[in-house]
C-alpha cells in the first residue's frame, strides 16, 4: 500500500502522526499503484504503453514544432535556431527595445497580454542569419523604470 506522504519524524500520538506511517493523506495512493503497472507493461512491451494516438501522431508521426522560441526570465537563452520567431515572456506588462546593429537604430513594441498571466511579444526572425544577435531590454511600464540589463540572443 502506497501513502502519499510517510510521517518521518517523532511520534505526535495526539495527531496520530507515527513514524514511518500515512501522514492522514490519501492511502493508498491508487493513482500511484496504475503507474506502476502502466511502467511495467511499458517495460514488458519496450514501449510506452498509454501514450495517446493524436499525441503520437502529431509529434512523432507528423514531427510537429513550435513555429516560436521561448525567452524567459527563468530560461534565458543565449541563442535560437535560425528560422524561428522569438517569443519573449513576461509577467507584468512592458514595453520591450530590441535592436539588431547594436542599438545604432531600435524598435518599441508594447507586450500582449495571453489572458493567462502572461504577457507576450512575438519577434520575427526569419531576415536574420546566422551569427546575427538581437539586443534587447525591458521598460516596466507600471513601475515606470528601465530594466537596466542588456539581454542578447544569437542566431544559431
Amino acid at each position: 500500500m502506497f501513502p502519499e506522504q510517510l510521517w518521518d519524524s517523532n511520534d505526535i500520538p495526539e495527531k496520530e502522526l507515527f513514524f514511518g506511517k500515512p501522514s492522514g493523506s490519501a492511502m493508498p495512493l491508487v493513482w500511484a499503484h496504475a503507474e506502476y503497472l502502466k511502467l511495467c507493461v511499458s517495460l514488458q512491451q519496450k514501449k510506452v504503453f498509454d501514450i495517446p494516438p493524436q499525441t503520437y501522431q502529431r509529434y512523432i508521426v507528423n514531427k510537429v514544432t513550435s513555429k516560436n522560441f521561448m525567452w524567459r526570465f527563468n530560461t534565458k537563452c543565449r541563442s535560437m535556431p535560425k528560422g524561428k520567431n522569438l517569443r519573449i515572456e513576461v509577467v507584468v506588462l512592458c514595453k520591450v527595445y530590441r535592436t539588431i546593429d547594436n542599438w545604432k537604430t531600435k524598435q518599441k513594441s508594447s507586450v500582449s497580454d495571453s489572458g493567462l498571466g502572461i504577457y507576450f511579444l512575438d519577434l520575427n526572425t526569419k531576415n536574420l542569419t546566422s551569427g546575427n544577435k538581437i539586443i534587447f531590454t525591458f521598460y516596466w511600464t507600471e513601475a515606470n523604470k528601465w530594466e537596466n540589463i542588456d539581454y542578447t540572443i544569437e542566431i544559431e
